[in-house]
This record gives C-alpha cells, structure tokens and sequence, in this order.
C-alpha cells in the first residue's frame, strides 16, 4: 500500500516538473463531428464550379473572339460535373448564336473584296483547306482563329460562310452527360453534310432514314432531354423531308405514282427496323398510299403534275401531329 502511494507521488511530482519547464510545441487536432470522424477542413478553391458558370456567361457577353471562348471551356470542362458541363455547353451554343451573325456579316464585307473572294475561290480546294491559302497570312490567320474558336468553314452555292464545327466539339463528349454527348453526335452528322440541296434531297433516302432513326433515338433515350425540342425539329424535318419530298426521280410523270425504288425504301425501313416508332408512321403512309393505288398526284396539263391526291395531302398535313402523339408527353 505504502509502495503504491509512494509511486503515485512520484508521478504526480514529474507531471507538475514537465508543467513548468519548457514549452512543447503542440499539435492541434481536427474537431471531431457528430458521426466520431474528423471534420474535413480543407478549403474549397475560390473558383467553384459555380463560379465557372458565372465567368463562363459573363465572358461569352463580353467575347470578341471565339478563340477565348473555346480556351476557357478547355481549362475548365475537366473540372466540372457532366451536368455542369451540360450547361456550359449551352451556355456555348448561346454565344454562337449571338456570335455569327456579325461574324458572318463581317466575313461577307470581307468577300466583297474582289481579291479577297478571288483568293478564296481559287485557293481554298474542297474539301475546304485554309492552310491551301498562299501569299496573305493577314487573311489565312483570320480564318485560322475563327476555326479556332470551333467553327467551320461552309460553302452553299458558292456562297463563304461560318457555321458551329460540332465535329470539333466531340471532345466535350467525354465531359457532358450522354444526353448532351448523344445531341452533339447527331449535329455532327447534320451539319458535317447537308441533307438538302436546293430544295432537294442532297443525300440517298436510305441515308436520310438512317439519320432519322439517330433522332429518334436521341427523342426515346432523353424524353426530357436538355435538346429535346431542338431535336424534336430536326426529326420533323428530317421525316418530311423524307416522306415528301418528290421534287426529283421520284414520280413517274405519266402516271403520277411513286416510283417503285421510293416505296421499296419505305418497305425496307419496315422490315429493317419493326419497332421503331418512326414504322409507325411510314406503315400508315404506305397504307395511304395502297388506297390511292400508289398515285401521289394528280394529272396536270402537258405531263405536269396537278395537286396532291386527297389522301395524300392530309396525310403530309397531320405528319407533325402525328410526331408528337408519338414523342411529346
């Protein structure tokens, strides 16, 4: 008993020595939360991704250059989640729309120049090539940096102009949610080549099925979509389009039926893809069609076609009805 005590003196004697000696430094630990863990301190960056967005929307109201524009979202779509990236993605394609109106404007001032249009016809190949542009660097540096800034260079009818490059922006894909990964897939293909020429089908009909069927995808997979609505009108004017347009070989001028390589097409798009909605639609048409024994239109004067068959012309009337009974909830 006396050895315990002794000992506890002893202890308690070295506690209150080390007390009054020098002092130690001391290591602060981290407050400890409800759940027994430490709390994490660790400061958030000041540029939150919230931020991001506000910087984004105030430098494209203010951008003058495309370029800036493209080198913010390449700093900073990695830092982002894919539904932030989403909308600064739409943020993007809000800027292009203000953007080249008066970039187009300025591009036509430009080809005004006869030297200018000269240089650009002459030089310029196809495809299309900037680099082809020899002995004006002032010029060639100038469609450099629009091209920069994720445009692209059309022509339509020997007409110059610019044009948002969506085959550019795949890169975001990898950022973006499917649904905007899926929107900018299918734009690429629209505006990579152009369906319609002229008022007339620019590509085979199979072609334009085949793009008809990527809408529509996009319409089922995202009925809530970001692009929803965008889409929604691509698909219809891909299916009228498909569906009417008979400017060209597609009508025999004696006897104002379609010819048989359409409707083959319309059938093969049956067969081909039996659950598609887009079947649907082409099944009553050619059901419209049988009851008119295949004629669209009616006789004219001089082999010249006369108006729509009845049946016919309220069928391509209620085709966006008929779209949105299908896809709009």
């Amino acid at each position: 008993m006396k050895k315990s005590i002794l000992m506890m003196l002893a202890l308690v004697t070295a506690i209150a020595v080390t007390g009054c000696g020098k002092d130690k430094d001391v290591t602060v630990q981290n407050p400890v939360g409800q759940d027994g863990q430490k709390e994490n301190v660790t400061q958030q960056p000041a540029d939150t991704t919230k931020d991001t967005l506000e910087k984004f929307k105030i430098l494209t109201s203010q951008a003058k250059d495309a370029g800036d524009v493209i080198q913010y979202l390449d700093s900073n779509l990695p830092k982002v989640t894919p539904e932030q990236a989403d909308q600064l993605f739409l943020e993007l394609e809000k800027f292009y729309d203000r953007y080249l109106p008066s970039l187009n404007d300025n591009f036509r001032a430009m080809l005004s120049k006869p030297e200018t249009m000269q240089k650009m016809n002459e030089e310029i190949g196809y495809p299309m090539d900037i680099n082809n542009i020899k002995d004006d660097d002032t010029l060639k540096q100038w469609l450099l940096d629009q091209q920069a800034g994720g445009l692209a260079l059309g022509n339509t009818e020997g007409e110059f102009f610019w044009k948002i490059d969506y085959k550019s922006l795949q890169k975001y894909g990898k950022y973006v949610s499917n649904d905007i990964k899926s929107y900018i897939t299918l734009k690429t293909v629209e505006t990579e080549h152009s369906y319609i020429s002229d008022g007339a089908i620019a590509i085979t009909r199979e072609e334009l099925g085949e793009r008809i069927l990527k809408a529509e995808y996009y319409l089922v997979e995202n009925p809530n979509g970001l692009k929803n609505k965008d889409v929604l009108k691509i698909y219809k004017d891909y299916l009228n389009t498909y569906l009417t347009d008979y400017r060209y070989e597609a009508i025999d001028d004696k006897t104002m039926k379609l010819l048989p390589a359409v409707k083959k097409s319309y059938q093969k798009f049956v067969s081909e893809h039996p659950e598609s909605k887009t079947t649907i639609l082409i099944k009553k048409y050619l059901d419209v069609i049988e009851r008119n024994k295949g004629i669209i239109y009616e006789k004219g004067t001089d082999s010249i076609q006369g108006p729509l068959k009845a049946d016919i012309q309220s069928f391509w009337d209620s085709i966006d009805l008929k779209v949105d009974s299908l896809f709009v909830s």
